[in-house]
């Protein structure tokens, strides 16, 4: 289980737009709004997601300006997730086990 704490950045003009797509993620609570282009964020693990690619595809939205982690837990006190590897978001298996499975037969 990973637990995450996050500041997004966004042009002010944008946060609404950004809240509103966060709302909609399975696993991301909006913790606080300073109004501001800031949202802090709480992104736990979910049957379907790592929460590390839930940040990875936050930050690859074209609104989000910035990321940044200020505070990770992981721990075994709950199963992980059974999502199949996204590749960038299965960095806990060993960067060479990744190399492997990119590299072509």
């Amino acid at each position: 289980m990973s637990i995450l704490g996050v500041i997004v950045r966004t042009a002010p003009a944008a946060t609404a737009t950004v809240r509103a797509r966060l709302a909609a993620c399975a696993g991301v609570d909006i913790a606080a709004d300073p109004a501001d282009g800031r949202l802090i964020l709480l992104i736990e693990d979910t049957g379907e997601a790592a929460a590390a690619a839930t940040l990875g595809e936050i930050t690859t939205w074209k609104d989000v300006l910035n990321t940044s982690l200020v505070y990770e837990y992981s721990g075994p006190d709950a199963p992980a997730p059974q999502s199949a590897s996204t590749g960038y978001a299965d960095w806990r298996g060993g960067l060479a086990r990744l190399a492997e499975r990119a590299a072509p037969a």
